[in-house]
């Protein structure tokens, strides 16, 4: 269940791979962002396992091998595989609760939207409903709007991912992905409308950092106002950059979500 479908010709790097563990009746899907792999999820993982759930992390399409596979995927590849996993993992547990950082915030913030009947809670971190950034907020919809993406498929990544260098240990790709970071705006404004948010009524909790260089703190905002979850959290984190969940405050996203969803 934890590996993906159409990944299979392709090499996949080191400490990219999808990962699970077997536990209890209860499972956790971990989703990870975009250029990422299973492994900015994998502390995370560890922690939910010790608390005594399963957990299955996959590796989305397009991810873990070569930017030039990304390069060919679309949001429409991540959510789909993404349902694929869910739908699954609820024919084999009995509750299911989704986590997902970046992209992945964005994926799961989807499926309580469409599959919530299937979904206990979810955990929704460091996820855009917009930029930050001029190049990000202001170039990259103008860039989506032209020929560029056909013509200059990859440029190196300007932020840092992380506060906490020493402690980074999750693998990604070292460049962006003009076309896949072009479709994500596409997801973005479908996800961010409140006619779409608002069908989400399950259990959520919104981990956010304030420093975080790619995502601004009004995105946390905007999911907490516009769902309709009457059981919702939102924690704003102060040590930590875009990817929280290997970053200095780790341990503390993993108690939040681990308590969060202990609750449902």
């Amino acid at each position: 269940m934890s590996s993906i479908r159409g990944l299979k010709t392709m090499k996949i790097l080191d400490g990219a791979e999808a990962f699970s563990f077997s536990g209890g009746e209860n499972v956790c899907l971990l989703i990870h962002g975009l250029t990422g792999t299973p492994s900015e999820m994998r502390f995370l993982g560890e922690r939910l396992h010790e608390a005594g759930y399963s957990v299955n992390a996959p590796l989305l399409p397009g991810h873990g091998t070569i930017i030039e596979d990304l390069n060919q995927k679309t949001w429409h590849d991540w959510l789909g595989a993404a349902s694929t996993e869910l739908i699954s993992l609820k024919q084999n547990y009995r509750r299911v609760y989704v986590a997902g950082i970046s992209m992945g915030g964005l994926l799961t913030l989807s499926l309580l939207a469409m599959f919530g009947d299937k979904i206990q809670s979810g955990a929704v971190l460091s996820t855009p409903m917009r930029f930050k950034g001029w190049k990000a907020k202001y170039l990259l919809p103008v860039v989506a709007r032209s020929p560029l993406p056909h013509l200059i498929k990859n440029v190196p990544k300007s932020t840092p991912d992380v506060k906490d260098t020493k402690e980074d240990t999750h693998v990604c790709y070292e460049k962006d992905s003009i076309p896949a970071a072009c479709s994500i705006l596409e997801l973005i404004r479908l996800v961010r409308k409140r006619s779409f948010l608002s069908k989400i009524e399950r259990p959520l909790i919104i981990l956010q950092s304030r420093f975080d260089p790619v995502v601004p703190l009004n995105s946390a905002h905007h999911i907490y106002k516009k769902i309709s979850s009457q059981d919702k959290d939102m924690v704003i984190l102060e040590e930590s950059y875009h990817t929280i969940t290997v970053d200095k405050e780790k341990v503390m996203v993993a108690d939040k979500i681990i308590e969060f969803f202990g609750k449902h």
